[in-house]
């Protein structure tokens, strides 16, 4: 397997390498691309589509590159391949492989063990973080990059209300992790499609994914709605998984009492996951009040709502009562 974005020629002492990586001149090209290659055709072509890939490629293989977004695109797309690449075949570039079978290229000078998972988690997580940044870059010049408009990654954003890790982050932190992100997606989507429509019906939903949340009408309930969607779309993650998030997956982690850089995980006991589904669930149902309350509030700028609820629209299902100087207590 060949590398699109990388070439033998520019890494005869890994000249390429070095710009995104702190390695050895005595790398070599052979042993890490066909690693490259795959995290190529596994993360990025999905990430920026095939048309954009491919006219990054282009401009790669020309001899002349000019400045510009094409230029800034490569070098995010490089940064974040060679630390994948490196983090996916970290195992078996760490030792030779024969007829004899497998031997330790490091010898006496190998890591700890602890050091080496460390070295691989940062690996994985700078280059899954460099995702981000490439996707963000993308939708910020996608004037200039119009091939991109058909990514699967572009295309999904626009018809969610949480269309990156930023904006998961910003509502439940993820220590803004694009895999934990990855992972809940399922669930995001889960909820867009089948829990939301349910209470606000299909051509407001609609509606609400094309606005301008800066206008007036729309500032007022579109923070709340994407509120709803992330603690939901929890609550049904810790339901279907019996695990919470993190970026191993939907689990409980906590330190290793003798090397805080190593981490052990157990499964999650039952009335905790319980406890907590039921508490970001009782959370999602209260923003949804909220945002059914400011729709009957000012029913004339929602009629797409009306028409799908009525004028029996459904009640807050969360009582609230002024006890100011009145001397009543709710059982």
């Amino acid at each position: 397997m060949t590398p699109k974005l990388f070439k033998a020629e520019y890494n005869t002492k890994a000249e390429e390498f070095k710009k995104f990586l702190p390695v050895n001149v005595t790398l070599s090209f052979r042993s890490v691309a066909p690693a490259i290659a795959l995290c190529e055709r596994k993360y990025l072509i999905h990430l920026l589509g095939e048309a954009l890939f491919n006219k990054l490629a282009g401009y790669y293989s020309t001899s002349k590159k000019r400045p510009g977004c094409l230029k800034e695109l490569l070098a995010l797309c490089q940064f974040a391949l060679i630390r994948l690449a490196f983090w996916q075949d970290y195992d078996i570039l760490s030792v030779t492989l024969s007829d004899k079978g497998a031997a330790d290229n490091a010898g006496e000078s190998r890591l700890y063990r602890y050091q080496s998972e460390a070295l691989k988690n940062t690996l994985k997580n700078e280059g899954f973080d460099q995702l981000d940044a490439i996707l963000e870059f993308c939708e910020q010049n996608i004037a200039h990059l119009p091939e991109f408009s058909q990514s699967p990654c572009h295309l999904a954003s626009e018809n969610s209300f949480i269309k990156n890790t930023k904006e998961f982050n910003n509502i439940y932190h993820i220590n803004s992790s694009r895999l934990v992100f990855l992972k809940m997606r399922y669930f995001v989507t889960s909820v867009e499609e089948l829990q939301l429509p349910h209470h606000l019906g299909d051509c407001f939903c609609a509606e609400l994914l094309g606005a301008d949340p800066a206008v007036e009408k729309y500032a007022r309930i579109i923070p709340a709605v994407k509120k709803f969607v992330v603690f939901m779309a929890i609550a049904e993650g810790i339901a279907e998984l019996h695990q919470m998030p993190t970026d191993k997956g939907l689990i409980f982690q906590s330190a290793n009492a003798i090397r805080v850089s190593e981490e052990q995980y157990a499964p999650v006991p039952a009335a905790e996951l319980e406890r907590v589904r039921k508490e970001y669930t009782q959370k999602a149902e209260r923003y949804m009040s909220s945002v059914i309350d400011t729709l009957k509030k000012y029913p004339t700028d929602y009629p797409a709502y009306f028409t799908f609820a009525g004028n029996n629209a459904p009640l807050s299902k969360h009582t609230r009562r002024n006890n100011t100087n009145k001397s009543i207590f709710l059982a």
